[in-house]
């Protein structure tokens, strides 16, 4: 979350859903906001995001 703030780079590599599903997939064991039952249902939809490439052609 610093380094998105701070750099002038982005600090997602992968730009797009996938890039964004796998950054938030990284940060998901250290959050507190969610029920582990939710935390397991995100992470499910997440890596299905970082899958799924369909949605990067035009």
């Amino acid at each position: 979350m610093v380094s998105a703030v701070t750099l002038d780079r982005p600090s997602v590599r992968d730009t797009g859903p996938a890039g964004a599903a796998r950054a938030l997939r990284a940060a998901l064991p250290q959050q507190t906001a969610l029920t582990s039952a939710e935390q397991r249902l995100l992470g499910e939809w997440l890596d299905r995001l970082t899958a799924e490439r369909s949605w990067d052609t035009p």
